[in-house]
């Protein structure tokens, strides 16, 4: 075999991996539940965890088509075949026959007041001694403990509208909030009603929640998780957290 035959030959293996890899690209219809900046924007078409996911999927040649509904409708739309897959969900959210990712996101679910009154917050019931607003049926995620300090605290309320939460805190209309720590530092990045420059004090009282990718297919996880990995090793990742959150960009020490 000459040099000529051998370069034809790698050619052809170059142009049969990458029509493979056409092939098994794929538009995958991924159910979203509706807007909670800053994971999810929808109006925007964006977010922190929309775009990591999208990257994600994009890095092994797939292209993430979202369809957003109410957050009810997302575990049931997999469950019956309306969608390739899903966000945000993890094994508790009932969906069975999926396939998981790795965890591509976390809450992290807090109690807030400002610093001036000085409260001494150390667990869940100490919360029941304050006026409390926290968000829409936080009573029913935050755990057995939350629940019988919201159902015995007349002074204890939930909204849907997690900019007012903030709004009322520095207004001094309400004592302690309890949001994600996420959508906090987002929303005051806003121009809100009320001045968000006062010192603030944040109880963290609540263990982390992960959240993962289900997909209808084995293949097209075990490429999402590939991506994930590969965006969290380049610092892509963190990139994408700080530009919704508002953050410098860190500089490698020399």
């Amino acid at each position: 075999m000459n040099w000529l035959e051998l370069k034809i030959i790698r050619l052809l293996i170059c142009l049969l991996f990458a029509f493979s890899a056409q092939i098994q690209a794929a538009d995958i219809v991924t159910v979203i539940g509706l807007a909670l900046p800053p994971y999810v924007i929808a109006e925007q078409d964006t977010g922190m965890e929309l775009e990591i996911a999208r990257e994600a999927l994009a890095l092994k040649g797939h292209r993430l088509i979202p369809s957003y509904v109410p957050f009810s409708r997302v575990p049931s739309m997999l469950q019956q075949g309306q969608a390739d897959a899903a966000l945000t969900v993890n094994e508790d959210s009932g969906v069975r026959g999926v396939f998981y990712s790795d965890s591509h996101i976390t809450y992290r679910n807090i109690a807030i007041a400002l610093q001036a009154p000085g409260y001494k917050i150390r667990s869940i019931e100490d919360l029941g001694r304050h006026s409390l607003l926290a968000f829409q049926n936080a009573s029913r995620y935050l755990g057995d403990e939350f629940a019988t300090m919201a159902a015995i605290n007349p002074r204890y309320r939930e909204i849907a509208r997690q900019a007012t939460q903030i709004t009322m805190l520095y207004s001094g209309r309400i004592e302690l909030i309890v949001l994600d720590e996420n959508i906090f530092d987002y929303y005051r990045l806003l121009e809100l009603r009320v001045p968000t420059d006062a010192g603030i004090r944040r109880y963290k009282l609540f263990p982390p929640s992960h959240y993962k990718v289900a997909f209808t297919r084995q293949d097209w996880r075990d490429d999402f998780n590939q991506g994930l990995l590969q965006l969290r090793r380049s610092g892509r990742y963190q990139q994408i957290i700080d530009r919704f959150l508002g953050r410098e960009p860190q500089l490698e020490a020399r």
